[in-house]
C-alpha cells in the first residue's frame, strides 16, 4: 500500500468505526531541532509535564 492510499485509509477512519476497546493511544517518532528540544524541555519542567505529554497536548492544540 502506498502512503498516499495509507493515508487515506486512516483518514477515513472515525472514531464511530474502532470499537472504543480498540482505540489506545498510538506512539510516534519526530525529529526536532536541538533548539526546539531545549525550549520544549524548559517548558515541560514549568508546566510540570513530561516531554512526551507536553508535545501530544501541543499536538492535539494544533490539529483541532
Amino acid at each position: 500500500m502506498t502512503s498516499s492510499n495509507r493515508f487515506a485509509a486512516v483518514a477515513a477512519r472515525t472514531d464511530a468505526d474502532v470499537p472504543a476497546m480498540r482505540r489506545k493511544p498510538q506512539r510516534i517518532t519526530i525529529t526536532i531541532s536541538w533548539g526546539l528540544y531545549q525550549r520544549l524541555l524548559g517548558r515541560s519542567d514549568i508546566e510540570g509535564r513530561s516531554l512526551s505529554n507536553l508535545a501530544a497536548h501541543l499536538l492535539e492544540l494544533g490539529v483541532s
